[in-house]
């Protein structure tokens, strides 16, 4: 039946590679391109969470301490407030009621501490990470939209800002603007104008380096109130600036402002060496706050299919089981995982970031089925299938998918141009479980039309 299915479009133009494999047995089920490579979009999730899950552990989290550099007198430090960013990935909404609420739970501990008065600065150490925060093969074209926001040690709100956009009552008014966090009050700076009903209306962000501020140009209808989120772009140094801003509004005074403490030397220096005595080796502590269980965070990061999330995780491999936290480490942390504990063939995959929107990752769908029945037969096992979408799961990308399947199926979806995948577990009728993956490539077609192509495919699996 699936065969039949390769005969007719859509799916007879496309690249496409089907692997099926019965999880109690071994059984192949189906097999078609199966030792191919493919892009995977967001599929490519599934390596990044699976390597997460087994080194971390499901019961790590993520811990951003709190010391002091100096001595306290009272309420008075006589030197600075350290915070040592762990590259913490829940500092949102998604967890909190916003990053900014986060900041405010760090002010408010200092604030239930006694302390009132800092003679130095707050610093931020985010030496343990690498500053470049661009994945090193995005298009340019997409580090201004939400799914390319970057990250670092320290960073809030998934690297993202939250413009609300609000014209003019007539042509040609300046549009007010707020935003959220507040960072540096002067980020984000608007030449919006106010445009007549039915223009060519339209609001673009272009974050401008030399200057480390966001510009907003184009028009808004009058009488719009909108809200535009864009990639924040300068995530650390923001993310800085709002936690200062709330230990301030907490009543603390921070007489030297604040910093961030960048990795000393350049870029050839030995990742970790220069750091050893670093300021988070020396602060007295005062307290931590740690993140949510990495099951949660992996069910973040597949249920909605979250970039910035992932790419945090790649970057926190690489700094606790690699040199340093970047991309290069955090993948081959990443790799070395795969091929040497669960058993996928080296020339099965070509990793270039975590979340999928690189189109330079390859993988074959036997390696992604490879690393489903490692998952399946570890002790996370429970633990990894639930933090997969489900049909009809609200907020997953499978919400409006794979209808009378519910309970039957948990997969990760992947949409990036001309791809679509779609990769995980089903339980059929027969009451085997199944690991799987549909992998397509080159459909120049809209992803919708793929989608269902793919969906009667794994409908005809579960039969």
């Amino acid at each position: 039946a699936i065969r039949g299915f390769f005969q007719t479009e859509p799916i007879s133009q496309l690249h496409v590679g089907v692997y099926a494999v019965d999880l109690s047995s071994g059984r192949e089920l189906f097999s078609h391109n199966e030792d191919k490579k493919f892009i995977p979009a967001s599929n490519q999730k599934i390596l990044v969470t699976a390597a997460a899950m087994s080194l971390f552990g499901p019961q790590h989290r993520f811990e951003t301490r709190v010391g002091l550099m100096g001595e306290s007198h009272g309420s008075f430090v006589d030197g600075d407030v350290l915070v040592c960013g762990s590259g913490d990935p829940t500092l949102s909404d998604r967890y909190w009621t916003s990053g900014s609420e986060a900041m405010r739970a760090i002010a408010d501990s200092l604030h239930d501490r006694g302390i009132r008065h800092v003679g130095g600065s707050l610093v931020v150490d985010v030496a343990a990470w690498d500053s470049a925060t661009v994945g090193p093969t995005w298009e340019v074209e997409d580090l201004r939209y939400g799914y390319a926001s970057t990250g670092g040690a320290f960073a809030i709100d998934e690297g993202e800002i939250e413009l609300i956009v609000e014209a003019g009552s007539t042509a040609g008014e300046p549009v007010d603007v707020t935003w959220s966090p507040v960072g540096t009050t002067d980020f984000v700076r608007s030449e919006l104008r106010t445009a007549l009903e039915g223009g060519d209306v339209g609001v673009r962000a272009d974050y401008l380096p030399e200057s480390r501020a966001v510009v907003l140009r184009g028009e808004v209808e009058v009488g719009t109130v909108d809200t535009v989120s864009i990639a924040m772009r300068d995530p650390v140094r923001q993310s800085v600036a709002s936690l200062s801003r709330a230990i301030q509004e907490a009543g603390i005074e921070l007489e030297g402002g604040w910093r961030v403490h960048w990795p000393s030397g350049d870029s050839a220096r030995e990742p970790g060496i220069a750091e050893e005595d670093g300021p988070c080796s020396r602060a007295e502590p005062l307290f931590s706050m740690r993140s949510p269980p990495m099951t949660e965070i992996v069910a973040g990061i597949l249920k909605p299919s979250q970039n910035w999330m992932t790419e945090q995780v790649v970057r926190a491999l690489g700094q606790s089981y690699g040199a340093e936290g970047s991309w290069e480490e955090g993948l081959g942390v990443v790799e070395m995982f795969l091929v040497e504990e669960v058993g996928v063939r080296p020339s099965d995959l070509y990793a270039r970031d975590g979340s999928g929107l690189s189109f330079y990752n390859l993988i074959t769908p036997r390696a992604i089925v490879r690393i489903l029945t490692e998952m399946h037969n570890s002790q996370s096992a429970a633990a990894f299938r639930d933090a997969m979408p489900a049909p009809g799961e609200e907020g997953s990308t499978l919400e409006n998918r794979l209808e009378g399947l519910e309970g039957y199926v948990r997969a990760k979806t992947g949409t990036i141009s001309n791809v679509n995948s779609l990769s995980g577990y089903i339980v059929r009728g027969t009451g085997e479980e199944v690991a799987f993956s549909i992998l397509s490539n080159g459909s120049g077609m809209p992803a919708s039309q793929v989608r269902r192509a793919i969906d009667e495919i794994v409908r005809t699996l579960a039969r």
